[in-house]
């Protein structure tokens, strides 16, 4: 099932013409992405948000080949606002939502892979810390 969406991406950051030039690979890699095509895209200027931050935002309109393509954007692009406009109920082979469903488990496994070893490595350096602190 083909999806046509609606979407904000957005980047936050310092420099501003670190900001800049992010969102713009941001973009210019999703052009690239096969199964996705950009249909509309509005980049917005960068601005500052906070004493040394800013934010871009870019309003996109995209057309994904299918369900797992959908989740793929999701994941790996974060859009902070996603609508799909050319349906109002969805249909499709139970295949080709299988799969997406799949990746998005692999992807939860990967998290939590990823969030475990970083809990394990926490838990070292405090150990590590109450031990100096014991010899000292």
């Amino acid at each position: 099932m083909v999806f046509t969406i609606r979407t904000t991406i957005e980047v936050l950051g310092y420099p501003e013409n670190h900001v800049k030039e992010v969102m713009d690979k941001v973009i210019e890699k999703l052009k690239k992405e096969e199964g996705i095509q950009v249909l509309k895209e509005e980049i917005n200027k960068p601005e500052k948000i906070k004493e040394t931050f800013f934010a871009s935002s870019a309003e996109l309109e995209i057309k994904l080949n299918d369900f797992s393509k959908l989740l793929h954007f999701c994941y790996d692009y974060l859009p902070s606002s996603l609508e799909i406009l050319d349906t109002e109920k969805v249909t499709m082979p139970i295949r080709e939502f299988a799969l997406g469903i799949n990746e998005l488990v692999a992807k939860l496994h990967h998290y939590n892979l990823i969030l475990n070893n970083i809990s394990k490595k926490l838990q070292e350096s405090v150990q590590q810390n109450k031990e100096v602190e014991k010899a000292n």
